[in-house]
This record gives structure tokens, C-alpha cells and sequence, in this order.
């Protein structure tokens, strides 16, 4: 009996120890499909109960300035019959190949203060700062420490 157990328990840690092996080489970090931003998607809601109290007429009105800089504007409604919100929008403006531009460490893009009243909708825009610009995506969340 004490041998059949100590067979079970050596297989038992033959398997732990082969299930913990490590691949060889760096990870590879995978774009995930399901994200909107991925996918292209031009307006992310980035929390999910915002879902409940914000919409967003889609598409945004998208047109190029006399100087060929992208401009973008998001109609954003407070669909909440009694809440105020404080939100955060910001643009990601990105190029043909999909680089974000004019965003290096220390430099994001900032995040602009949208307050809504119930049922009121706020008229966000923001232009890109080169012509390179062909893509973008407005980033909604709650305005920091709100939530």
C-alpha cells in the first residue's frame, strides 16, 4: 500500500513539474482582436457601466481642414434622466499603417474634462496635428477619482 501511494505522489509531481515548464525565447505580445481599438472601431466607451448612461451618435463627422489636418467631432449624450457625469475624452489619431502619431512617453495625447447634464449632449472635436493622420479613435471614460 505505501509503495502504490508513493507511485501515485512520484506521478503526481512528474506532472506538476513538466506542466511548469517555461517556453524558450521572449514573450510575444498579441494584438487582441476582440479589442475595439484593434478592430478600428472610431468611439470607445472605455468603462463598461458608462454603457449605461452615455451614447454616442455614430459616425463621427469626420472631414480634412484647408491645411489637410484630420478633424473629428463626436456628438456624446447623457442618456441618464437624473445623473450628472464627469467624463474624460481623448483622441489617438494614427496613419495609414496604423503608428499613433505625435505620441511619445511623457507626451499622450491629453484627456479633455466633458461635463454633461442629464439628457445633454456635448459636441467633442479635436484635429490632428499632422497630415499624416488617416485613422483615430475617442477614448470616453469617467473623469479620474469620479468612480
Amino acid at each position: 500500500m505505501k509503495i502504490m501511494n508513493y507511485l501515485v505522489l512520484c506521478g503526481v509531481a512528474i506532472g506538476l513539474l513538466t506542466g511548469c515548464v517555461t517556453p524558450p525565447g521572449p514573450y510575444v505580445a498579441k494584438a487582441d482582436p476582440k479589442n475595439p481599438e484593434t478592430a478600428g472601431v472610431g468611439v470607445v466607451i472605455l468603462d463598461p457601466d458608462l454603457r449605461r448612461t452615455v451614447a454616442v451618435d455614430e459616425p463621427a463627422l469626420v472631414r480634412r481642414n484647408e491645411n489637410g489636418l484630420l478633424h473629428v467631432q463626436v456628438a456624446i449624450r447623457n442618456i441618464s434622466p437624473r445623473e450628472n457625469l464627469q467624463l474624460q475624452a481623448q483622441t489617438i489619431f494614427r496613419d495609414d499603417s496604423g503608428l499613433v502619431l505625435n505620441s511619445q512617453p511623457g507626451a499622450e495625447a491629453p484627456w479633455d474634462v466633458v461635463t454633461l447634464t442629464p439628457g445633454e449632449i456635448a459636441y467633442y472635436s479635436r484635429q490632428a496635428m499632422s497630415p499624416e493622420a488617416t485613422r483615430f479613435t475617442v477614448r470616453i471614460r469617467y473623469l479620474a477619482g469620479t468612480r
